[in-house]
């Protein structure tokens, strides 16, 4: 790091520099059913630099930069050729201006997680155990399972005088669940995040998603519905969310995507429903997207963007902060929508499809389209709950959300703590038989 900041100082077609570091410990192990097949771990070093060059052309400043990767075994001579080409390259980018991070004094509020301490391998070895531990019940078992846990060291330098340093953790679990009816057997794919060894939540997805993969066998097609409200629960509502952050941020205000200003009601007027409250924090329990720093060296805090649907604040990286003239949050992982008004049960009590997995929920932050293909669900006819599978649904976020309902209930999934059920209305439903 010393011999590469050298270099770069010294260096006269560099006017400003970043440098991004990682070192990661990864751990990794394969199961098929509750057998171990293989193991593997290594210890890598990934070294990513940043080459600025400010201009001016007719009057009006310049910011290019380039990325170039530094390798280990690099001499200081091919380091050296290697930052030359990113300077040249750099010289043709046209960003309009915008500042580098500055230091500063204050300190961040480091999350804790097991990990950050002790052998990797044992603390994957109780994070088995309590995977196992949970295995066949409710009619369904597990199929396979990959195991992957990095431990980050991340350091962070600029030429402004950023020197910044935090450890993050990337633990995934990819599982596949089974069950079986009378004609077939069915697998459910899912990939699980984490960041710390919480036995609790382990034992609690298991037994969630051998359920899941117990309805899947039993589930019947999806018939043809009509207005009745689709329920959306697990990672899909963080996902539909994320078109608030998207238009709540200075990147697409600056791009001219959004239209988005402070004191604005991002939901409209007249609303029926439950107005969304909307904030951003660095540090989740559990989320692989918890950081104390963004990659540019700015200290990451917790802030709150929208409350009662109106917009309290926009969310900027530091470029585009500076392009608006308003003070950076920086790119902060976690996501964070306060309960609304109904309890799950109210939720649950009326007719409605519950959908429980898509085979890919996709939300447009751009149009607010939305929707997906229905891998599993519940329809509840008001008596009788039919777990259902196949048919999609599809909407636009500006026609439901003037009376959408938000369980008072929270839950955690990924790097979203969101209302664990969101009711929609105006949604059409396409069953896969009349």
């Amino acid at each position: 790091m010393q011999a590469l900041i050298k270099l770069l100082e010294q260096n006269q077609m560099v006017d400003e520099y970043k440098i991004i570091s990682m070192d990661t410990q990864s751990t990794e192990l394969f199961f098929i059913k509750d057998e171990l097949q293989m193991n593997r771990g290594k210890t890598v070093n990934h070294i990513a630099v940043l080459v600025y060059k400010n201009f001016e052309l007719n009057g009006k400043k310049f910011k290019g930069s380039s990325r170039v990767k530094i390798e280990p075994t690099m001499s200081e001579a091919e380091i050296e050729e290697k930052i030359n080409q990113g300077a040249l390259s750099a010289a043709f980018v046209k960003n309009e201006y915008y500042e580098l991070a500055d230091p500063t004094d204050e300190q961040p509020t480091n999350g804790k997680s097991i990990f950050s301490a002790g052998d990797p391998v044992e603390h994957m070895c109780n994070l088995i155990q309590s995977i196992y531990d949970e295995d066949r019940q409710n009619g369904a078992w597990i199929n396979s399972c990959e195991f992957f846990l990095d431990i980050n060291q991340v350091r962070i330098v600029n030429s402004k005088g950023v020197d910044v340093s935090f450890k993050s953790f990337r633990g995934e679990i990819e599982l596949i669940t089974e069950s079986e009816n009378e004609q077939e057997s069915i697998e459910l794919f899912n990939v699980l995040h984490f960041s710390d060894f919480d036995a609790n939540w382990i034992k609690e997805t298991i037994k969630n998603e051998l359920h899941l993969a117990q309805l899947r066998a039993n589930a019947v097609h999806l018939p043809m519905l009509k207005d009745i409200p689709v329920i959306l629960t697990g990672t899909p509502v963080g996902e539909f969310f994320d078109f608030y952050l998207g238009h709540v941020s200075a990147t697409m205000i600056y791009q001219q995507i959004s239209t988005v200003k402070l004191g604005d009601l991002i939901q409209g007027e007249d609303i029926k429903g439950d107005k969304i409250s909307l904030s951003v924090t660095p540090y989740l329990k559990n989320s692989i997207f918890s950081a104390a720093y963004d990659q540019e060296g700015i200290l990451l805090k917790e802030t709150e963007l929208i409350d009662q649907g109106k917009v309290v604040a926009l969310y900027a990286r530091k470029r585009y902060a500076d392009y608006l003239k308003i003070k950076p949050t920086g790119e902060i992982g976690n996501l964070v929508v306060a309960g609304g008004s109904k309890t799950a049960d109210e939720i649950l009590s009326q007719p409605h499809l519950l959908v429980y997995k898509f085979s890919n929920f996709q939300m447009n932050n751009i149009t607010g389209d939305f929707g997906g293909e229905i891998r599993l669900g519940v329809y509840f006819d008001g008596k009788n709950h039919m777990p259902v599978t196949l048919g999609s649904i599809s909407a636009n976020v500006h026609q439901v959300q003037k009376e959408m309902y938000l369980s008072k209930e929270t839950l955690q999934n990924e790097k979203y703590l969101v209302p664990k059920y969101l009711e929609l209305k105006d949604v059409a439903i396409a069953g896969s038989q009349e």
